[in-house]
Protein backbone atom coordinates (compact mmCIF):
# COMPACT_ATOMS: atom_id res chain seq x y z
CA UNK A 1 0.00 0.00 0.00
CA UNK A 2 1.29 3.28 -0.71
CA UNK A 3 1.97 5.98 1.80
CA UNK A 4 -0.26 8.41 0.14
CA UNK A 5 -3.56 6.22 0.39
CA UNK A 6 -6.74 8.37 0.74
CA UNK A 7 -8.79 8.00 4.25
CA UNK A 8 -11.41 9.74 5.55
CA UNK A 9 -10.25 10.99 9.18
CA UNK A 10 -13.28 13.20 10.19
CA UNK A 11 -17.01 13.07 9.34
CA UNK A 12 -20.44 15.27 10.82
CA UNK A 13 -23.81 14.96 10.20
CA UNK A 14 -26.19 18.23 11.72
CA UNK A 15 -29.95 17.65 11.16
CA UNK A 16 -32.06 20.65 12.63
CA UNK A 17 -35.80 19.19 13.37
CA UNK A 18 -39.20 21.12 13.11
CA UNK A 19 -39.01 21.06 16.71
CA UNK A 20 -35.99 22.29 17.62
CA UNK A 21 -35.85 25.96 19.04
CA UNK A 22 -33.01 27.25 16.80
CA UNK A 23 -32.94 27.34 13.10
CA UNK A 24 -29.67 27.72 10.98
CA UNK A 25 -28.71 30.92 10.17
CA UNK A 26 -27.29 30.79 6.75
CA UNK A 27 -26.11 27.92 4.63
CA UNK A 28 -22.85 28.74 5.10
CA UNK A 29 -22.82 28.68 8.94
CA UNK A 30 -24.61 25.31 8.92
CA UNK A 31 -22.00 24.19 6.63
CA UNK A 32 -19.12 25.84 8.81
CA UNK A 33 -20.47 24.18 12.04
CA UNK A 34 -20.58 21.22 10.32
CA UNK A 35 -16.94 21.62 9.14
CA UNK A 36 -15.64 22.14 13.13
CA UNK A 37 -17.62 19.07 14.02
CA UNK A 38 -15.73 17.02 11.27
CA UNK A 39 -12.55 18.52 12.45
CA UNK A 40 -13.19 17.48 15.76
CA UNK A 41 -14.03 14.45 14.77
CA UNK A 42 -10.54 14.03 13.63
CA UNK A 43 -9.09 13.95 17.22
CA UNK A 44 -5.93 16.20 16.61
CA UNK A 45 -6.02 20.27 16.89
CA UNK A 46 -5.00 22.42 14.63
CA UNK A 47 -6.48 20.23 11.27
CA UNK A 48 -9.04 22.91 9.85
CA UNK A 49 -5.80 25.61 9.17
CA UNK A 50 -4.10 22.55 7.31
CA UNK A 51 -7.36 22.12 4.56
CA UNK A 52 -5.23 23.23 1.65
CA UNK A 53 -8.63 21.99 -0.44
CA UNK A 54 -12.65 22.81 -0.33
CA UNK A 55 -15.41 21.38 -2.28
CA UNK A 56 -18.70 22.51 -1.77
CA UNK A 57 -22.02 20.61 -3.09
CA UNK A 58 -23.95 22.73 -4.90
CA UNK A 59 -26.91 24.24 -2.95
CA UNK A 60 -30.89 24.54 -3.78
CA UNK A 61 -31.55 26.61 -0.56
CA UNK A 62 -30.32 30.04 -0.10
CA UNK A 63 -27.85 30.23 -2.35
CA UNK A 64 -24.80 32.63 -2.42
CA UNK A 65 -22.48 33.88 -5.06
CA UNK A 66 -19.21 31.90 -4.21
CA UNK A 67 -20.19 29.52 -1.58
CA UNK A 68 -16.67 28.09 -1.09
CA UNK A 69 -15.13 31.68 -0.64
CA UNK A 70 -17.65 32.50 1.88
CA UNK A 71 -17.24 29.27 3.58
CA UNK A 72 -13.34 29.83 3.48
CA UNK A 73 -13.64 33.21 4.84
CA UNK A 74 -16.20 31.75 7.80
CA UNK A 75 -13.88 28.96 8.90
CA UNK A 76 -10.83 31.35 8.87
CA UNK A 77 -8.71 29.12 6.28
CA UNK A 78 -7.10 29.83 2.44
CA UNK A 79 -7.28 26.55 0.46
CA UNK A 80 -5.69 26.71 -2.41
CA UNK A 81 -8.27 24.62 -4.10
CA UNK A 82 -11.98 25.61 -3.82
CA UNK A 83 -14.60 23.66 -6.26
CA UNK A 84 -18.38 23.50 -6.56
CA UNK A 85 -20.07 20.99 -7.98
CA UNK A 86 -22.77 21.61 -10.62
CA UNK A 87 -26.56 19.76 -9.42
CA UNK A 88 -26.54 16.14 -9.25
CA UNK A 89 -27.04 13.81 -5.99
CA UNK A 90 -23.73 11.90 -7.18
CA UNK A 91 -21.72 14.75 -6.42
CA UNK A 92 -20.50 13.76 -2.88
CA UNK A 93 -19.10 10.45 -4.26
CA UNK A 94 -17.99 11.92 -6.87
CA UNK A 95 -16.39 14.83 -4.67
CA UNK A 96 -14.70 11.78 -3.04
CA UNK A 97 -13.41 9.82 -5.74
CA UNK A 98 -12.10 13.42 -6.95
CA UNK A 99 -10.55 14.39 -3.80
CA UNK A 100 -8.59 10.53 -3.45
CA UNK A 101 -7.26 11.09 -7.13
CA UNK A 102 -5.66 14.62 -6.14
CA UNK A 103 -4.49 13.22 -2.70
CA UNK A 104 -3.02 10.52 -4.18
CA UNK A 105 -1.12 12.13 -6.70
CA UNK A 106 0.34 14.76 -4.15
CA UNK A 107 -1.52 17.52 -5.85
CA UNK A 108 -3.43 18.40 -2.26
CA UNK A 109 -2.74 16.82 1.30
CA UNK A 110 -5.97 17.69 3.27
CA UNK A 111 -9.75 17.75 1.92
CA UNK A 112 -12.68 19.37 3.44
CA UNK A 113 -16.10 18.21 1.52
CA UNK A 114 -19.36 19.60 2.55
CA UNK A 115 -22.56 20.15 1.59
CA UNK A 116 -25.95 21.57 3.15
CA UNK A 117 -29.92 22.73 2.72
CA UNK A 118 -31.65 24.79 4.59
CA UNK A 119 -34.98 23.98 3.00
CA UNK A 120 -36.71 23.71 5.64
CA UNK A 121 -36.25 27.26 7.30
CA UNK A 122 -36.64 29.05 3.91
CA UNK A 123 -39.85 27.45 3.11
CA UNK A 124 -40.73 28.84 6.59
CA UNK A 125 -39.18 32.64 6.11
CA UNK A 126 -41.19 32.76 2.63
CA UNK A 127 -38.31 32.36 0.43
CA UNK A 128 -38.88 28.89 -0.32
CA UNK A 129 -36.72 26.62 -3.27
CA UNK A 130 -34.38 29.09 -5.22
CA UNK A 131 -34.63 28.65 -8.91
CA UNK A 132 -32.13 26.16 -9.89
CA UNK A 133 -31.20 28.06 -13.41
CA UNK A 134 -31.35 31.80 -11.36
CA UNK A 135 -28.87 30.37 -8.88
CA UNK A 136 -26.19 29.40 -11.39
CA UNK A 137 -27.00 32.50 -12.92
CA UNK A 138 -26.11 34.21 -10.18
CA UNK A 139 -22.81 32.42 -9.47
CA UNK A 140 -19.29 34.36 -8.98
CA UNK A 141 -17.89 30.77 -9.81
CA UNK A 142 -17.74 27.94 -12.17
CA UNK A 143 -19.00 24.62 -11.61
CA UNK A 144 -17.07 21.36 -11.57
CA UNK A 145 -18.73 18.02 -12.60
CA UNK A 146 -21.29 17.66 -15.73
CA UNK A 147 -23.38 20.50 -15.63
CA UNK A 148 -25.99 19.77 -18.19
CA UNK A 149 -29.43 20.09 -17.42
CA UNK A 150 -31.36 17.28 -17.14
CA UNK A 151 -34.26 17.18 -19.04
CA UNK A 152 -34.70 17.44 -22.81
CA UNK A 153 -36.74 19.95 -24.32
CA UNK A 154 -39.34 17.16 -25.41
CA UNK A 155 -39.48 15.81 -22.00
CA UNK A 156 -40.29 18.94 -20.55
CA UNK A 157 -42.86 19.83 -23.11
CA UNK A 158 -45.42 16.86 -21.78
CA UNK A 159 -44.53 17.56 -18.27
CA UNK A 160 -41.74 14.53 -18.04
CA UNK A 161 -39.00 17.16 -16.08
CA UNK A 162 -39.35 16.55 -12.45
CA UNK A 163 -38.43 14.02 -9.83
CA UNK A 164 -41.64 13.45 -8.56
CA UNK A 165 -42.67 12.71 -12.47
CA UNK A 166 -40.07 11.20 -13.90
CA UNK A 167 -38.73 8.37 -11.36
CA UNK A 168 -42.45 6.83 -11.29
CA UNK A 169 -42.55 6.63 -15.29
CA UNK A 170 -39.17 4.35 -14.29
CA UNK A 171 -40.86 2.40 -11.93
CA UNK A 172 -43.48 1.45 -13.95
CA UNK A 173 -41.30 0.31 -16.33
CA UNK A 174 -39.03 -1.70 -13.90
CA UNK A 175 -42.25 -3.58 -12.70
CA UNK A 176 -43.31 -4.55 -15.95
CA UNK A 177 -39.98 -5.49 -16.97
CA UNK A 178 -39.97 -7.65 -13.82
CA UNK A 179 -43.19 -9.47 -14.39
CA UNK A 180 -44.97 -8.22 -11.26
CA UNK A 181 -48.44 -7.83 -11.51
CA UNK A 182 -49.64 -4.51 -9.83
CA UNK A 183 -50.49 -6.03 -6.79
CA UNK A 184 -47.62 -7.61 -6.20
CA UNK A 185 -45.61 -4.40 -6.83
CA UNK A 186 -47.51 -2.73 -4.55
CA UNK A 187 -46.29 -5.15 -1.54
CA UNK A 188 -42.93 -4.32 -3.07
CA UNK A 189 -43.40 -0.59 -2.10
CA UNK A 190 -44.59 -1.00 0.95
CA UNK A 191 -41.91 -3.37 1.97
CA UNK A 192 -39.27 -0.98 1.07
CA UNK A 193 -40.87 1.96 2.84
CA UNK A 194 -41.36 -0.28 5.86
CA UNK A 195 -37.61 -1.33 5.94
CA UNK A 196 -35.87 1.81 5.07
CA UNK A 197 -38.01 3.47 7.76
CA UNK A 198 -37.05 1.24 10.13
CA UNK A 199 -33.48 2.00 9.46
CA UNK A 200 -34.34 5.87 9.76
CA UNK A 201 -36.46 5.68 13.29
CA UNK A 202 -33.48 4.71 14.69
CA UNK A 203 -30.76 7.35 12.94
CA UNK A 204 -30.48 10.27 15.40
CA UNK A 205 -30.63 12.54 12.22
CA UNK A 206 -33.17 11.18 10.31
CA UNK A 207 -35.61 13.81 9.58
CA UNK A 208 -38.31 11.52 10.02
CA UNK A 209 -36.93 9.10 13.06
CA UNK A 210 -40.92 7.44 12.28
CA UNK A 211 -41.22 3.37 11.42
CA UNK A 212 -44.02 3.36 8.67
CA UNK A 213 -45.90 -0.32 8.09
CA UNK A 214 -46.09 -1.43 4.66
CA UNK A 215 -49.91 -0.89 4.69
CA UNK A 216 -49.55 2.38 5.72
CA UNK A 217 -47.09 3.53 3.53
CA UNK A 218 -48.97 2.48 0.22
CA UNK A 219 -52.90 3.34 1.17
CA UNK A 220 -53.63 6.60 -0.14
CA UNK A 221 -54.88 8.80 2.83
CA UNK A 222 -55.33 12.33 3.75
CA UNK A 223 -51.47 12.39 5.01
CA UNK A 224 -50.60 10.57 2.27
CA UNK A 225 -51.84 11.79 -0.98
CA UNK A 226 -50.93 9.89 -4.16
CA UNK A 227 -48.59 12.11 -5.86
CA UNK A 228 -47.67 10.32 -9.00
CA UNK A 229 -48.58 6.62 -9.92
CA UNK A 230 -47.55 4.70 -8.42
CA UNK A 231 -45.93 6.62 -5.34
CA UNK A 232 -47.97 8.06 -2.88
CA UNK A 233 -46.17 11.02 -0.65
CA UNK A 234 -44.43 8.62 2.08
CA UNK A 235 -42.60 7.09 -1.40
CA UNK A 236 -41.28 10.83 -2.49
CA UNK A 237 -37.69 11.65 -1.46
CA UNK A 238 -37.85 14.82 0.96
CA UNK A 239 -36.24 18.02 0.52
CA UNK A 240 -37.59 20.73 2.76
CA UNK A 241 -34.76 19.77 4.95
CA UNK A 242 -32.59 21.14 7.23
CA UNK A 243 -29.52 19.01 7.02
CA UNK A 244 -25.69 19.13 7.08
CA UNK A 245 -22.52 16.72 6.71
CA UNK A 246 -19.26 17.11 6.37
CA UNK A 247 -15.99 15.08 5.46
CA UNK A 248 -12.07 15.49 5.85
CA UNK A 249 -9.99 13.34 3.42
CA UNK A 250 -6.11 13.12 3.67
CA UNK A 251 -3.67 9.87 2.85
CA UNK A 252 -2.30 7.93 5.35
CA UNK A 253 1.40 9.81 4.78
CA UNK A 254 0.07 13.07 5.67
CA UNK A 255 -2.32 11.51 8.72
CA UNK A 256 1.03 10.20 10.46
CA UNK A 257 2.37 13.89 10.44
CA UNK A 258 -0.35 15.40 11.95
CA UNK A 259 -0.50 12.76 14.67
CA UNK A 260 -4.30 11.42 13.59
CA UNK A 261 -5.33 8.69 15.61
CA UNK A 262 -5.31 5.62 13.35
CA UNK A 263 -8.70 4.83 15.02
CA UNK A 264 -10.26 7.62 13.32
CA UNK A 265 -8.65 6.16 9.67
CA UNK A 266 -11.00 4.84 7.31
CA UNK A 267 -9.64 3.36 3.71
CA UNK A 268 -11.78 4.44 0.34
CA UNK A 269 -10.97 1.24 -1.75
CA UNK A 270 -12.14 2.03 -4.62
CA UNK A 271 -14.59 4.34 -6.53
CA UNK A 272 -15.64 5.07 -9.68
CA UNK A 273 -18.17 7.79 -11.98
CA UNK A 274 -19.62 7.06 -14.82
CA UNK A 275 -23.42 8.47 -16.58
CA UNK A 276 -25.88 6.35 -18.56
CA UNK A 277 -27.23 7.76 -21.82
CA UNK A 278 -27.86 11.30 -20.97
CA UNK A 279 -31.79 12.01 -21.65
CA UNK A 280 -34.27 9.77 -20.31
CA UNK A 281 -35.77 9.71 -23.67
CA UNK A 282 -32.82 8.22 -25.84
CA UNK A 283 -32.99 5.28 -23.51
CA UNK A 284 -34.13 2.03 -25.36
CA UNK A 285 -34.95 0.72 -21.78
CA UNK A 286 -35.80 2.29 -18.72
CA UNK A 287 -35.26 -0.27 -17.38
CA UNK A 288 -31.38 -0.78 -17.12
CA UNK A 289 -28.50 1.51 -16.39
CA UNK A 290 -25.49 0.26 -17.46
CA UNK A 291 -23.66 3.02 -15.72
CA UNK A 292 -24.41 1.81 -12.56
CA UNK A 293 -23.74 -1.62 -13.34
CA UNK A 294 -19.84 -0.61 -14.50
CA UNK A 295 -19.37 1.63 -11.79
CA UNK A 296 -20.06 -0.67 -9.11
CA UNK A 297 -18.04 -3.39 -10.95
CA UNK A 298 -14.86 -1.02 -11.71
CA UNK A 299 -15.07 -0.50 -7.45
CA UNK A 300 -15.42 -4.01 -6.23
CA UNK A 301 -12.20 -4.63 -8.84
CA UNK A 302 -10.08 -1.52 -7.48
CA UNK A 303 -10.90 -2.75 -4.23
CA UNK A 304 -10.01 -6.42 -5.04
CA UNK A 305 -13.37 -7.68 -3.66
CA UNK A 306 -16.72 -9.39 -4.55
CA UNK A 307 -20.05 -8.03 -3.91
CA UNK A 308 -20.15 -11.15 -1.48
CA UNK A 309 -18.04 -9.74 0.70
CA UNK A 310 -19.44 -6.15 1.23
CA UNK A 311 -21.67 -6.29 4.53
CA UNK A 312 -23.66 -3.07 4.40
CA UNK A 313 -24.98 -0.97 1.39
CA UNK A 314 -26.26 2.27 1.24
CA UNK A 315 -28.18 2.57 -2.68
CA UNK A 316 -29.52 5.91 -3.63
CA UNK A 317 -33.05 5.46 -2.64
CA UNK A 318 -34.31 9.16 -3.90
CA UNK A 319 -37.40 6.71 -5.20
CA UNK A 320 -38.08 2.99 -4.38
CA UNK A 321 -37.03 2.21 -8.34
CA UNK A 322 -33.21 3.81 -7.55
CA UNK A 323 -32.11 1.27 -4.89
CA UNK A 324 -34.02 -1.79 -6.81
CA UNK A 325 -32.86 -1.16 -9.74
CA UNK A 326 -29.10 -0.83 -8.57
CA UNK A 327 -29.99 -3.64 -6.96
CA UNK A 328 -30.69 -5.31 -10.39
CA UNK A 329 -27.46 -4.24 -12.02
CA UNK A 330 -25.43 -5.78 -9.14
CA UNK A 331 -26.78 -8.86 -9.13
CA UNK A 332 -28.22 -8.58 -5.58
CA UNK A 333 -31.15 -10.84 -5.12
CA UNK A 334 -34.24 -9.33 -3.54
CA UNK A 335 -34.12 -11.63 -0.39
CA UNK A 336 -30.32 -10.56 0.12
CA UNK A 337 -30.30 -10.50 3.76
CA UNK A 338 -27.84 -7.16 3.73
CA UNK A 339 -28.80 -4.03 4.25
CA UNK A 340 -29.41 -1.46 1.35
CA UNK A 341 -29.72 1.12 3.33
CA UNK A 342 -27.64 2.65 6.04
CA UNK A 343 -29.41 6.07 7.30
CA UNK A 344 -32.91 5.21 5.64
CA UNK A 345 -32.97 6.58 2.30
CA UNK A 346 -34.14 10.35 1.06
CA UNK A 347 -37.80 9.81 1.89
CA UNK A 348 -37.58 8.75 5.81
CA UNK A 349 -33.69 10.25 6.41
CA UNK A 350 -34.28 13.01 4.42
CA UNK A 351 -33.35 14.32 1.06
CA UNK A 352 -30.92 17.17 1.33
CA UNK A 353 -30.45 18.22 -2.66
CA UNK A 354 -27.33 17.64 -4.12
CA UNK A 355 -26.11 16.58 -0.92
CA UNK A 356 -27.73 13.37 0.72
CA UNK A 357 -25.02 10.57 -0.17
CA UNK A 358 -22.41 12.62 1.96
CA UNK A 359 -24.85 11.40 4.87
CA UNK A 360 -24.57 8.03 3.41
CA UNK A 361 -20.52 8.41 3.39
CA UNK A 362 -20.47 9.66 7.06
CA UNK A 363 -22.06 6.69 8.33
CA UNK A 364 -20.44 4.41 5.98
CA UNK A 365 -17.17 5.82 8.20
CA UNK A 366 -18.93 5.40 11.54
CA UNK A 367 -19.80 1.94 10.28
CA UNK A 368 -16.09 1.13 9.56
CA UNK A 369 -15.21 2.11 12.60
CA UNK A 370 -17.05 0.50 14.40
CA UNK A 371 -16.03 -3.17 12.76
CA UNK A 372 -13.03 -2.36 10.97
CA UNK A 373 -13.57 -6.18 9.07
CA UNK A 374 -16.50 -4.34 6.99
CA UNK A 375 -16.72 -2.99 3.28
CA UNK A 376 -19.50 -0.50 3.21
CA UNK A 377 -20.68 0.30 -0.33
CA UNK A 378 -22.25 3.80 -1.60
CA UNK A 379 -24.02 4.46 -4.38
CA UNK A 380 -24.96 8.08 -5.77
CA UNK A 381 -26.79 9.18 -8.36
CA UNK A 382 -27.85 12.50 -10.15
CA UNK A 383 -30.82 13.67 -12.20
CA UNK A 384 -33.31 11.09 -13.64
CA UNK A 385 -30.85 7.55 -13.09
CA UNK A 386 -28.32 9.62 -15.11
CA UNK A 387 -25.47 10.77 -13.40
CA UNK A 388 -23.60 7.64 -11.30
CA UNK A 389 -20.71 7.52 -8.48
CA UNK A 390 -19.83 4.21 -6.49
CA UNK A 391 -17.65 4.08 -3.32
CA UNK A 392 -16.15 1.41 -1.34
CA UNK A 393 -15.23 1.95 2.11
CA UNK A 394 -13.79 -0.32 4.78
CA UNK A 395 -11.78 -0.95 8.20
CA UNK A 396 -8.90 -2.13 7.54
CA UNK A 397 -5.75 -0.76 4.91
CA UNK A 398 -6.36 -1.60 1.06
CA UNK A 399 -3.92 -4.24 -0.54
CA UNK A 400 -3.12 -2.11 -3.32
CA UNK A 401 -2.77 1.68 -3.43
CA UNK A 402 -5.06 3.91 -4.86
CA UNK A 403 -5.18 3.68 -8.77
CA UNK A 404 -8.38 4.30 -11.33
CA UNK A 405 -9.05 4.60 -14.69
CA UNK A 406 -9.76 9.03 -15.30
CA UNK A 407 -13.62 8.92 -15.61
CA UNK A 408 -13.54 10.42 -18.64
CA UNK A 409 -11.53 7.55 -20.39
CA UNK A 410 -13.70 5.47 -18.21
CA UNK A 411 -16.73 6.88 -19.57
CA UNK A 412 -15.45 6.86 -23.05
CA UNK A 413 -14.75 2.88 -22.64
CA UNK A 414 -18.24 2.33 -21.21
CA UNK A 415 -20.40 0.21 -23.58
CA UNK A 416 -24.49 1.77 -23.43
CA UNK A 417 -26.41 0.68 -26.50
CA UNK A 418 -27.36 2.96 -29.30
CA UNK A 419 -29.56 5.96 -28.61
CA UNK A 420 -33.22 6.06 -29.91
CA UNK A 421 -34.17 9.02 -32.30
CA UNK A 422 -36.98 10.95 -31.14
CA UNK A 423 -39.85 11.68 -32.90
CA UNK A 424 -41.34 15.24 -31.79
CA UNK A 425 -44.56 15.37 -33.39
CA UNK A 426 -45.56 11.36 -34.28
CA UNK A 427 -48.24 10.04 -36.08
CA UNK A 428 -49.99 6.64 -35.75
CA UNK A 429 -49.65 4.19 -32.97
CA UNK A 430 -47.32 4.31 -29.84
CA UNK A 431 -46.56 1.43 -27.50
CA UNK A 432 -45.90 2.34 -24.30
CA UNK A 433 -42.66 1.68 -22.33
CA UNK A 434 -43.24 3.90 -19.26
CA UNK A 435 -45.83 6.25 -17.87
CA UNK A 436 -47.08 7.66 -14.65
CA UNK A 437 -50.78 9.59 -13.75
CA UNK A 438 -49.94 12.52 -12.09
CA UNK A 439 -51.98 14.02 -9.26
CA UNK A 440 -53.40 17.74 -8.39
CA UNK A 441 -52.66 19.54 -4.36
CA UNK A 442 -55.81 17.23 -4.03
CA UNK A 443 -54.80 13.84 -4.77
CA UNK A 444 -56.54 13.55 -7.96
CA UNK A 445 -55.43 12.13 -11.09
CA UNK A 446 -55.05 14.67 -13.33
CA UNK A 447 -52.73 13.77 -16.62
CA UNK A 448 -51.79 10.58 -17.86
CA UNK A 449 -47.75 11.07 -18.95
CA UNK A 450 -46.80 8.28 -21.43
CA UNK A 451 -43.20 7.41 -22.77
CA UNK A 452 -43.15 4.78 -25.73
CA UNK A 453 -42.25 3.91 -29.48
CA UNK A 454 -43.40 4.54 -32.21
CA UNK A 455 -43.56 2.00 -34.87
CA UNK A 456 -40.67 2.85 -36.62
CA UNK A 457 -38.81 2.31 -33.03
CA UNK A 458 -38.21 5.60 -32.18
CA UNK A 459 -39.04 7.61 -29.05
CA UNK A 460 -42.08 9.53 -28.87
CA UNK A 461 -44.00 11.39 -25.86
CA UNK A 462 -47.71 11.92 -24.90
CA UNK A 463 -50.16 12.82 -22.51
CA UNK A 464 -53.91 11.29 -22.14
CA UNK A 465 -56.81 13.87 -23.65
CA UNK A 466 -57.36 16.55 -20.66
CA UNK A 467 -60.46 15.44 -18.54
CA UNK A 468 -60.63 11.15 -19.68
CA UNK A 469 -61.14 10.46 -16.11
CA UNK A 470 -61.81 6.53 -17.18
CA UNK A 471 -58.09 5.99 -18.85
CA UNK A 472 -56.33 7.68 -15.97
CA UNK A 473 -57.77 5.19 -13.42
CA UNK A 474 -57.29 1.81 -16.09
CA UNK A 475 -53.72 3.41 -16.09
CA UNK A 476 -53.66 2.49 -12.19
CA UNK A 477 -55.73 -0.61 -12.20
CA UNK A 478 -54.53 -2.41 -15.51
CA UNK A 479 -50.68 -3.03 -16.40
CA UNK A 480 -50.24 -0.25 -19.29
CA UNK A 481 -46.88 -0.91 -20.32
CA UNK A 482 -47.21 -2.78 -23.55
CA UNK A 483 -50.62 -0.97 -24.14
CA UNK A 484 -50.58 0.75 -27.93
CA UNK A 485 -52.36 3.99 -28.23
CA UNK A 486 -52.84 6.18 -31.25
CA UNK A 487 -51.92 9.40 -31.11
CA UNK A 488 -54.56 11.95 -32.29
CA UNK A 489 -53.41 15.39 -32.58
CA UNK A 490 -51.15 17.74 -30.88
CA UNK A 491 -52.35 20.17 -28.37
CA UNK A 492 -49.69 23.63 -28.73
CA UNK A 493 -46.73 21.37 -28.31
CA UNK A 494 -48.25 17.61 -26.42
CA UNK A 495 -48.95 15.04 -28.85
CA UNK A 496 -52.19 13.72 -26.94
CA UNK A 497 -52.65 9.98 -27.24
CA UNK A 498 -55.85 7.77 -27.29
CA UNK A 499 -55.99 3.86 -25.91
Amino acid sequence: MSADQPILVGVSQMTIRPDEPTRPKSAVDFMADCARLAVEDAGVSGLLEKVDALHVVNIFSRPTPNPPAELSEALGIRPGLMEYTAIGGNSPQWLINRAADNLAGGRTRVSLLTGCEVMYTAARSGEGMIDPVSAIAALETGMVGDDRFGSHRIEMDHFADLPVRVYPILENALRAGSGMSLDEHRRVLGRFAEDFSKVAALNPYAWFPTERSAAEAVTVSADNRMISFPYTKYLNAVINVDQAAAVILTTTRVARELAIPEDRWVYLHGGQDAHDIWYVSHRPDLAESPAIKACVEDALDQAGIGVEQVSLFDLYSCFPCMPELARKMIGLSADDPRPITITGGLPYFGGPGSNYSMHAIAEAAVRCREDRDRYVLVTANGWYCTKHSAGIYGGRPPGRSWSRTPPDRFQAGLRLPAPLEIDPEPAGMLVVDGYTVWHDREGQPDIGIVCGKTTDGKRAWAQTPAGDADVLLAMMTEEWVGKAGRIRERDGRINRIEF
